[in-house]
């Protein structure tokens, strides 16, 4: 029970006597409140992690009925502005992209079209339309509509890319 209240109260050994008990009190004292400083810092480090990993794009999408979005090019922002305007009439919507950037350059790409989207919310993730995990992670067998967006690069190239995720996309649906 000493032990406890010394762990508990760094100012309870100060009763003590004899120079023996005094020593262990306090190094028990000061081991407690090591421990504490230890476990404190864990915690925080994990909420820190958790924090970074939701400000990264990580987390997975909870959203049904969405149009997603797979791929980033140029054209990108008038077709979000084109489907704003489509869903104007019902009040706003969700739309979510994929893409192999990050999710912070994204979001500043998008904020920098100076664009009212009339009730419909952007939500950027990060990662590849070609790995299923990414795939699911946007919610992809949820989805109203899918759209691939084809790269920049040469036609040929981007229009293999494009058959490439369309066929990934018919591996979730079967699985």
């Amino acid at each position: 029970w000493h032990s406890w209240t010394y762990v508990a109260d760094a100012g309870n050994h100060a009763e003590t006597e004899g120079t023996g008990q005094r020593i262990v009190s306090v190094s028990i004292s000061a081991g407690g409140m090591l421990i504490f400083a230890m476990m404190l810092g864990l915690v925080s480090d994990a909420i820190s992690e958790k924090v970074d990993s939701l400000r990264k794009g990580k987390s997975e999408v909870i959203e049904r009925n969405h149009v997603l979005i797979l791929g980033w090019s140029d054209k990108l922002g008038s077709l979000l502005k084109q489907l704003a305007i489509a869903n104007k009439s019902v009040g706003g919507g969700v739309i979510v992209v994929l893409a192999e950037k990050e999710k912070e350059e994204m979001e500043m790409d998008i904020a920098k079209l100076e664009f009212d989207f009339m009730g419909t919310s952007v939500i950027c993730r990060s990662g590849s339309p070609l790995i299923l995990a990414d795939l699911k992670k946007v919610s992809v067998s949820k989805a109203r509509a899918i759209i691939v967006l084809a790269a920049d690069e040469n036609a040929d190239q981007s229009d293999a890319r494009a058959l490439r995720v369309v066929l990934s996309l018919a591996g979730v649906k079967e699985g």
